[in-house]
């Protein structure tokens, strides 16, 4: 591997810690994955699949890299519009899935390989695109995965990354009181699955997964989420010149999709991108594409 940096040893503990909290936590979740968690609602594949079919055509479609690539959500949806998709993923269990899936869909063009994010077994300017689905607020450090991802880019490939918690979206929910007259009770489901997030993703995976586990393998989360400023600053570190961040998924979207229409949803979404900055508590997850 060419250009990977070693953490010092204290951050490497550190590090190696959180890889191994995730590899016990994605064991666990492997189960149900599919069936619990709420990008595989069909309003979030519908977009999904749309980004998916706009990079491939802005990058000529040859090879996608899909970093902690899980049971294959992203795969899944790529292969019909690259040549050929691998992920990556440090969970056997995952993998696994990963792999009936692609014999279930007879997918052809699928490779994976067990790798870390930050250290990836292949030459310089492989790939057109990389992705990380709901995968970034999982690592300790982001700045070793972001070069990487810089140095297995092609030029003028892009790094597209989704589904990370804003900082905004989760400052705002930790600033309300608890439930009470001043929080509705749709308002406070949202409040609790930030504030109490480790029971509530033990009521999804069971209580004998320890909560300090659940705390390391959520490590951003714990953190505080994304913020846009400092995202970007390690993304220009890593050689990133130009870079997309976006605010997603706004509060209550999916209803607004489920009850009203796509149309609709686009409207408010359009209608709150406006007025960003003062908005971007209202949206909870980040995304961005960035090129070299």
């Amino acid at each position: 591997m060419i250009g990977v940096r070693r953490l010092p040893s204290a951050e490497c503990n550190r590090a190696e810690k959180i890889r191994a909290a995730n590899i016990r936590y994605h064991t666990k979740l492997s189960k149900t994955y599919d069936e619990t968690q709420p990008h595989f609602k069909q309003e979030n594949v519908t977009q999904v699949r749309e980004r998916l079919k706009r990079l491939a055509k802005t990058t000529g479609g040859g090879r996608l890299l899909d970093i902690g690539c899980g049971t294959g959500f992203v795969l899944s949806i790529a292969a019909p519009f690259f040549d050929e998709v691998c992920g990556i993923d440090i969970t056997p269990a995952m993998l696994e899935r990963a792999r009936k899936m692609a014999k279930s869909k007879k997918i052809r063009n699928i490779k994976l390989v067990e790798a870390k994010c930050d250290e990836l077994p292949f030459p310089d300017a492989h790939f057109d695109v990389v992705s990380a689905y709901g995968v970034l607020h999982h690592l300790p450090e982001l700045q070793l995965t972001f070069r990487e991802v810089r140095r297995v880019l092609k030029k003028g490939g892009i790094f597209y990354a989704d589904e990370d918690p804003n900082y905004y979206f989760w400052q705002s929910m930790r600033s309300l009181p608890a439930k009470g007259a001043a929080v509705s009770d749709i308002l406070e489901v949202e409040r609790r699955s930030v504030c109490e997030m480790v029971g509530e993703v033990q009521n999804v995976v069971g209580a004998d997964l320890d909560r300090q586990t659940i705390r390391d393998a959520e490590y951003q989360k714990t953190k505080g989420g994304f913020k846009e400023e400092h995202i970007v600053q390690l993304l220009k570190r890593a050689g990133f010149k130009k870079i997309d961040y976006q605010y997603n998924w706004f509060w209550q979207e999916g209803r607004v999709v489920r009850d009203l229409s796509q149309e609709d949803a686009m409207y408010f979404e359009d209608h709150l991108r406006a007025a960003l900055p003062l908005t971007r508590s209202f949206f909870k997850y980040v995304a961005f594409e960035a090129r070299p």
